[in-house]
């Protein structure tokens, strides 16, 4: 398994939950040596900019020389626009400067989309591939027209949803399966103290529902229980 973003918050007690429960797992970071990925002994670690074209193709033939085949992609590393400098309060559909909301895109929908790319000669080879990117309920219609402050990141996950459904039908006669999935609205650095699932509750179902999807749920918009999520 290649999880991206496996250094922080979510991707890591993911990663945790996935190698404790005895998967080959293989993580990216931005740094080179995340101490705490690091602590967790993965397969392997690469370093990968998922905002930087020629950093995911670099990380990626990095991956290559570890391992020459893959059976899940899980790309789990995004951003919203406070990472950007947007102030918590001036991020509605009329607040962002056209600099941080393309910067947003860039790592929640060009990134996936370019580590997906890069990624797939090893999905080709892999059994029973699975590719599952990380989205968000507000990634909906029905949820982002009455919740969530943050316009930029809504619109990056409605689109990483619309190119889930494209590469899963463009992938499905090569028995290569694409999910989206919703994790919860997790206590992380995004999702703020107020959110009603911790990480490890995330996490645990993550790693749950990881081992469970196949083929035939490719093109799905589920929830981290498994249950189909609106559009």
């Amino acid at each position: 398994m290649f999880l991206t973003g496996a250094n922080r918050g979510l991707g890591l007690a993911l990663a945790a939950e996935l190698i404790e429960a005895g998967h080959e797992v293989y993580g990216s970071a931005r740094e080179s040596a995340p101490t705490d990925l690091l602590a967790l002994d993965p397969a392997g670690i690469v370093q990968l900019d998922q905002a930087d074209e020629a950093s995911v193709d670099a990380g990626i033939a990095a991956l290559a020389e570890l391992t020459p085949t893959l059976d899940v992609l899980i790309n789990c590393a995004g951003a919203d626009a406070r990472a950007f400098g947007s102030p918590e309060d001036r991020r509605g559909p009329f607040d962002l400067d056209g600099e941080t909301f393309t910067n947003v895109l860039r790592v929640n929908v060009t990134g996936p989309m370019l580590i997906t790319r890069a990624a797939l000669p090893l999905l080709q080879r892999g059994v029973d591939a699975m590719i599952i990117n990380i989205s968000s309920q507000l990634g909906s219609m029905e949820v982002a027209a009455t919740s969530g402050r943050d316009t930029a990141y809504c619109v990056s996950k409605a689109a990483l949803n619309n190119y889930s459904v494209k590469a899963a039908g463009a992938l499905r006669d090569e028995e290569i399966g694409v999910v989206m999935v919703h994790p919860g609205w997790v206590q992380t650095d995004m999702g703020g103290e107020r959110a009603p699932m911790t990480v490890d509750e995330s996490s645990a179902a993550l790693a749950s529902l990881v081992e469970k999807l196949t083929l035939a749920d490719t093109g799905r918009f589920v929830r981290w229980d498994g249950t189909d999520h609106p559009w």
